[in-house]
C-alpha cells in the first residue's frame, strides 16, 4: 500500500498537465534557461541596458543646446513712461506721460551654446562608462548567485530522488523482515519485543520514504518558482548522478569570481568620482550664437506679408563661468569621494584573497567529500551484504534473530551515512562546476 501511495506521489510530481513541460538532461540546460525567465538576472541584464543608454546620454551632453522660441505679446495697457517736455520745445522741470510700444508684438528665434571646455561633462562620460562596466559585473554577480540557488535545488532534486530509492529498499527489507519475524513469533522462536523492534524498523523506514518524496516534490517547486515557472507546469529531471573522480572535476581551471570583478570595477568608478569633484572648480567656457527677429503693430495680424517690418537681432558671444566658493561643498565632496576610493581599495584587496582562500578550500573540502562518499558507499554496501548473510545465518539456525535486528539497524545508520555523503559530494561538486563557468 505505501509503495503505491510514493508511486503516485512520484508520478504525480512527473506528470502533472500542466500548461508546458520543460525537460532538463544537465545543470548547465538550468542555468541557460535561467539566464533567459529568472526575474533577478533579467531586471540585473535590464540594468545593464540602462547604463548603455545613459553611456549615450553622456556623449549627447556633449554636442551644443539649440533652443528655438516663438513669442507673441498683446499688450491691453502700454505702461506710461514721464519724460522732459523741454525734448518737446516744453518749458523744463515739466514732464510729459507719454507710451512707447505698440499693441502686440512678435518674437521668433533660436540660440545655440557649445561648452568648448567643460571638464565635468567629460568626467560624466568616464562616470557613465565605469557604471555600465559596474552594471556588467553586477550581472556577473547576480547570474552566479542564482546560478548557486539553482544548483542547491537541482542537486537536493537528485539527492531526494537517490533519498527515495535507498527507502524503497529500506522499506522493502524491513517489510521482509517482519513477516519473517512474525512467523518465528508464531512458532514461539521470537519473543514481543523482536515483534516490537520489527514493527519500529517497519515505521521508522515508511517515515523516511514519506519524508524523502514529499522533499523531493518541495526541491522540485523551489526549481519551478527561479526558473519563472507557475505550480501547474511539468518539470523533468533526467540527469542522473554519475561519480566521477577529483581528478576529472579539478581538471578545468577556475576562472575570475565575479565578486573580484565587481570590486575591482567598484574601484574605477570612486576613482572617476573623484577626478570628477576635483574638476569642478575649473571653468567652462562656452560659445553662444543668437539669432532673433522682431515685429510690433497695433492691429492683430500675423504671418501677413504686408504687416510692419521684421527686425533682426544676431550676436555671438564668449563666455567663462567658474565656481569661485560654495561654501565649502565642493571640497568636502571631493574628500568624501578620497575614502570612498580608499574603502572600494581594500574592499578589492579583501575580495581578492577571500577568493583565493575559498577556492583553496573549495578544492579540499571536494577532495574531502570525495573520499568520504567513496567510504561511505562501501559501507554501505558491506552493511547490506552483512545483513543479508547474517539472514541467511538466522534462517539456518546458526545466528540469533537479535543478530539480524542489529544488522539491519547498522545497515539503517551506514545508509544515513551514505546520504549524508552524498548530499555533501553533490553541494561541493556545483560549486566546482560553478568556478569553472564564465558569467
Amino acid at each position: 500500500m505505501l509503495n503505491k501511495l510514493v508511486t503516485g506521489i512520484l508520478l504525480l510530481s512527473s506528470s502533472v498537465a500542466g500548461y508546458s513541460q520543460v525537460v532538463f538532461t544537465n545543470i548547465n540546460d538550468v542555468w541557460h534557461y535561467a539566464d533567459a525567465h529568472n526575474v533577478s538576472i533579467r531586471n540585473a541584464a535590464t540594468e545593464v541596458k540602462k547604463g548603455e543608454k545613459t553611456v549615450t546620454q553622456s556623449y549627447l551632453d556633449l554636442l551644443p543646446d539649440v533652443n528655438a522660441t516663438g513669442t507673441y505679446t498683446d499688450n491691453l495697457n502700454i505702461q506710461t513712461t514721464f519724460i522732459p517736455a523741454v525734448i518737446f520745445g516744453g518749458p523744463e522741470g515739466v514732464y510729459r506721460p507719454v507710451q512707447f510700444g505698440q499693441k502686440y508684438a512678435y518674437n521668433a528665434g533660436f540660440t545655440a551654446q557649445l561648452d568648448v571646455l567643460n571638464l565635468q561633462s567629460w568626467y560624466n562620460v568616464k562616470i557613465a562608462r565605469e557604471t555600465e562596466a559596474l552594471n556588467r559585473a553586477s550581472l556577473a554577480n547576480t547570474r552566479r548567485n542564482t546560478w548557486q540557488q539553482l544548483a542547491s535545488q537541482y542537486y537536493g532534486y537528485i539527492l531526494n530522488r537517490h533519498a527515495v530509492a535507498e527507502a524503497l529498499l529500506s522499506t522493502s527489507v524491513a517489510d521482509s523482515l517482519l513477516i519473517s519475524v512474525t512467523h518465528k513469533f508464531e512458532e514461539g522462536v521470537a519473543s514481543q519485543p523482536n515483534v516490537d523492534a520489527a514493527n519500529l524498523n517497519c515505521e521508522r523506514a515508511r517515515h523516511t520514504l514519506i519524508t524523502a518524496s514529499y522533499q523531493m516534490r518541495t526541491t522540485l517547486n523551489a526549481l519551478k518558482s527561479l526558473l519563472g515557472l507557475s505550480a501547474t507546469d511539468s518539470l523533468v529531471i533526467k540527469e542522473e548522478f554519475i561519480w566521477r573522480v577529483p581528478t576529472i572535476m579539478l581538471s578545468s581551471p577556475f576562472t575570475e569570481d565575479p565578486s573580484v570583478g565587481l570590486s575591482a570595477h567598484q574601484v574605477s568608478l570612486n576613482h572617476a568620482r573623484l577626478r570628477a569633484s576635483n574638476v569642478a572648480a575649473y571653468p567652462t567656457i562656452s560659445i553662444l550664437y543668437s539669432n532673433s527677429t522682431q515685429q510690433f503693430d497695433n492691429t492683430f495680424r500675423p504671418f501677413n506679408n504686408e504687416g510692419p517690418q521684421w527686425f533682426p537681432a544676431t550676436y555671438w558671444s564668449l563666455r567663462a563661468s567658474w565656481s569661485v566658493f560654495n561654501g565649502g561643498n565642493r571640497w568636502l565632496q571631493s574628500q568624501k569621494n578620497k575614502l570612498a576610493l580608499l574603502q572600494s581599495h581594500e574592499d578589492a584587496a579583501q575580495a581578492k584573497r577571500q577568493a583565493d582562500i575559498n577556492d583553496e578550500n573549495l578544492r579540499l573540502n571536494f577532495e574531502k567529500a570525495a573520499d568520504l562518499y567513496k567510504n561511505a558507499t562501501k559501507i554501505k554496501d558491506l552493511s547490506y551484504q552483512n545483513y543479508q548473510h547474517t539472514s541467511l545465518r538466522h534462517e539456518a539456525g546458526l545466528a540469533s534473530l537479535d543478530d539480524r535486528l542489529r544488522a539491519y539497524s547498522d545497515f539503517i545508520n551506514y545508509q544515513n551515512q551514505y546520504l549524508n555523503s552524498l548530499s555533501d559530494l553533490l553541494i561541493q561538486t556545483y560549486t566546482v562546476k560553478l568556478r569553472t563557468q564564465n558569467f
